[in-house]
């Protein structure tokens, strides 16, 4: 959209320079003029009255909505939840109006405008008011607020809407916004589903009744500029901040709507003259997030929190998408969401909101194929310590995701660091099944400690208080081999009472094969702080596993998990059936839950303390394919895992922690990676090898200057034992390397087994952050605003008590979030 760029790149511009001279900026004045103001500049309000005729679009949706709706006004007289039917109807019908300038949809857009500002269970039953917004803690201001200042702005001046109509709108708003601030829920929590819904809607009230009124409508825009956009989301987006990275802490059921908020909000007041640079960048990254985070097979997106989908992932909403295309990407990144949506048919419920989808279209941007084949196949979402890394990008390939994050200031997120899920191809092998309402580690793939002052209650889960959790190291090299690092220890803080946990590290290892297959060493090693202290390990999947002497395996479509444990320091392993579940139990206590919310089995070993260890190999292969048994060699300071696959040899030396002048140790040729290798403090090392009877003897030392990156040492070595570094990738896997399949580059076969690919345009640098080659990973810079409580509610204080956000959550997906998926075929 021209016309949309040619605003917010000059105010993106002038910020940039102003921060470079250290000018401070002076707040925009507050908004006045003639309406509409809100998005629809000259060209916005051309594509939409030229998609008016257009089928399939969302703009010809909400004229045939309203045009629905206007005849059967009776049949929607009840208020469904929290005003949100009513509000997508209020501005699905303002959206027909400006489309057609038909009176009788803005009729009947006034008619829902009033229900929302005076009404509660029935249109015209005045329960509803200056309190209205307060319900479920200042949840229906999402509603409320925003679908109003919607109205107000775009039917400002339409048949029926009057003065006196205005004037109570504005009181509405004056008694909302007072109360939220300070009282409404997370009303300083950026980064949350319930501040997402009160800085938009506060946003767009501000913005619509500018110079209308008087010294409260000032008011207000100096709160919004000032605090919302000028610090807590400030905060929030940049780098380091709690968004950074375009993924969502509260997970992906959360997510959609409060995203396309946040991107609408940011456009808004950039067109208003905010510069919000780091929201252009966010806005991009959630289109790249969005691709690293469907799995190969498409079958849905990585969770990352509480949902009550009976499946490991869910579709991708198309809000998320709409949202950030209708708000300020970059054209680039304009360009790729277009072509995401466009090809997996994303198309949202036209009763529901078709806000975001109508003004996506009318951007009237190119779709623009995602570069996959110039983009790594790894990515981090520093903010919330979400990593996702493929084998290629075929839709046949291996993907991994995995969590590790210090205690971020959201709702949702169950205490995981180290949790992992793995999927083949379409097959979701290891996954995640975690309930809604979890607090649980237990309920997930992540190790735990038991901790030795956490109240009984929380045992033997990780808790809510850490500072320090992050990842050592997170990244994939040039031969497709991931490697990620969590340390964990500090998860056992207790409000401010240091860790009792010395220390506690999961390592995971990802080696590609072919065809999808892949092999996961997962190394886990805790000094737990007392003998009678176990680590607690499991892996949860889909498939019907079955214990044969101490592994354990199973299939799930095409696919066999194999789990053997080659190595624990103790414990013996047990296959258990879990069926679903929750953990509102009666008698449950928040640490030991172990439900699932849909059937899974559940792989699990308890190792008992002080110092506990333990390696597993995974492999994730085709059924019917033959899997030769991993190797396991010990020696005096280290462990060798090796496995050949494919042809592919590859081995994972497990060396003891701490400094050490030198480690030798012997693997056959192909890939070697080296966990704790020696290392100078810049971590960087020194690796040589000579080749005696067939296998490697590689010698590892510090490099005073130069050497290879130790965080871990990845090396290729030939058959002659020639040694290479395997440094990290920087784009995708460009050959075939070792039986794996090069990325797809060019359109899909009719079969459908590839993703399409493009040569587009180029991914700014920034985009993606692998770790830093001196030090670990800094905490993300928003830290929780208070200490958590002890109430056994695993949040704030002030959270909703957990079925009251679960009926509310079920609410939303029933009435706000229904939507029409397709099948996503390419």
């Amino acid at each position: 959209m021209a016309s949309l760029r040619s605003r917010i790149v000059p105010a993106l511009l002038a910020g940039a320079l102003a921060s470079v001279a250290g000018v401070a900026q002076a707040a925009p004045a507050e908004p006045t003029g003639p309406h509409p103001r809100l998005w629809l500049d000259a060209g916005t309000r051309a594509s939409l009255k030229s998609l008016a005729g257009k089928e399939g679009t969302a703009v010809a949706r909400a004229v045939r909505q309203c045009g629905r709706l206007s005849g059967n006004l009776k049949q929607e007289a009840k208020n469904l939840y929290m005003g949100l039917d009513w509000a997508a109807h209020a501005s699905n019908c303002a959206i027909a109006y400006q489309a057609t300038g038909n009176p009788t949809y803005a009729a009947t857009s006034l008619h829902f405008f009033k229900a929302l500002l005076d009404d509660w269970e029935f249109v015209g039953d005045g329960k509803g008011g200056d309190d209205a917004a307060r319900h479920d803690s200042g949840y229906a201001i999402r509603a409320l607020g925003v679908h109003t200042a919607i109205v107000y702005d775009w039917l400002h001046d339409a048949p029926g809407m009057t003065p006196e109509l205005l004037a109570k709108a504005r009181t509405r708003w004056k008694a909302w916004t007072d109360w939220y601030w300070p009282n409404g829920y997370r009303y300083k929590g950026a980064g949350t589903n319930y501040h997402a819904g009160y800085a938009f809607a506060a946003t767009l009230m501000a913005i619509a009744q500018g110079g209308e009124a008087g010294p409260n409508g000032a008011k207000l825009w100096r709160h919004v500029t000032e605090q919302i956009w000028g610090r807590d989301m400030k905060a929030a987006a940049a780098p380091g901040g709690l968004l950074d990275g375009g993924d969502w802490g509260e997970g992906w059921q959360y997510a959609p709507l409060a995203v396309a908020g946040y991107a609408l909000g940011a456009r808004a007041m950039i067109e208003q003259g905010t510069p919000l640079p780091d929201y252009q960048r966010w806005a991009d990254q959630v289109v790249v997030r969005h691709v690293h985070a469907l799995s190969p097979g498409e079958k849905g997106i990585f969770v990352g929190g509480d949902t009550q989908a009976e499946t490991p992932s869910l579709p991708p909403n198309p809000w998320t998408l709409a949202g950030v295309l209708a708000g300020p990407t970059s054209d680039a990144a304009a360009g790729w969401a277009r072509a995401e949506i466009d090809r997996m048919h994303l198309a949202g419920d036209e009763k529901s909101f078709l806000i975001f989808e109508a003004l996506a279209d009318a951007r009237n941007v190119k779709a623009v194929p995602f570069p996959r084949d110039t983009t790594p196949t790894f990515y981090l979402a520093r903010g919330n310590g979400a990593f996702f890394a493929r084998s290629t990008w075929s839709r046949a390939a291996s993907w991994m995701a995995m969590q590790c994050t210090s205690a971020i200031d959201v709702d949702h997120l169950p205490p995981n660091a180290g949790n992992i899920v793995l999927t083949r191809g379409a097959d979701e092998l290891v996954v995640d099944p975690s309930p809604y309402g979890s607090l649980t580690s237990l309920t997930s793939n992540a190790p735990t400690v038991e901790s030795g002052h956490l109240l009984p209650e929380y045992k033997p889960s990780q808790a809510f208080w850490s500072e320090k959790t992050r990842y050592a190291w997170a990244r994939q090299t040039e031969s497709a081999i991931v490697a990620a690092r969590c340390d964990y220890a500090d998860q056992y803080k207790f409000q401010e009472r240091p860790s009792d946990v010395p220390m506690a590290l999961r390592d995971v290892v990802l080696v590609p094969s072919k065809d999808g297959n892949a092999t996961a060493v997962v190394v886990d090693r805790a000094k737990t702080g007392a003998a009678s202290r176990p680590m607690h390990l499991r892996f949860r999947t889909r498939a019907a596993l079955a214990l044969a002497d101490g592994a354990a395996q199973g299939s799930a479509g095409g696919s066999q998990l194999s789990i053997v444990p080659v190595f624990k320091s103790s414990g013996t392993p047990e296959v258990r059936r879990t069926g679903k579940g929750d953990c509102f139990g009666k008698d449950t206590t928040r640490g030991n839950c172990m439900a699932a919310r849909f059937p899974v089995t559940d792989y699990l070993l308890t190792v008992k303390g002080e110092d506990a260890s333990a390696i597993h190999v995974l492999d994730l292969a085709g059924v019917g394919d033959k899997v030769s048994p991993p190797r396991l060699v010990n020696a005096a300071d280290h462990r060798v895992v090796s496995f050949e696959r494919a042809g592919r040899h590859a081995s994972v030396v497990v060396a003891s922690p701490g400094d050490k002048p030198k480690l030798v140790y012997r693997a056959h040729p192909g890939h070697h990676v080296v966990l704790d290798a020696p290392s100078s403090p810049a971590g960087r090392a020194n690796a040589t090898a000579s080749l005696e009877s067939g296998v490697c003897v590689v010698t590892v030392t510090p490099a005073a200057s130069g050497g290879m990156d130790a965080r871990p040492l990845a090396l290729a070595l030939s058959d002659a034992c020639a040694v290479k570094e395997d440094p990290t990738q920087v784009k995708p896997v460009a050959a075939s390397i070792d039986g794996i399949a090069a990325p797809p580059s060019g359109p899909p076969d009719k079969s459908g087994t590839s993703v399409p690919t493009s040569g587009g345009s180029a991914l700014p640098a920034d985009l993606f952050a692998p770790p830093p080659d001196a030090q670990l990973l800094p905490p993300p810079a928003q830290r929780p605003t208070g200490a958590r409580s002890g109430c056994g509610c695993g949040t704030t204080t002030t959270e909703p008590a957990p079925v009251h956000a679960a009926i509310a959550a079920l609410g939303l997906l029933a009435l706000a979030w229904r939507r029409r998926q397709r099948s996503t075929t390419t």
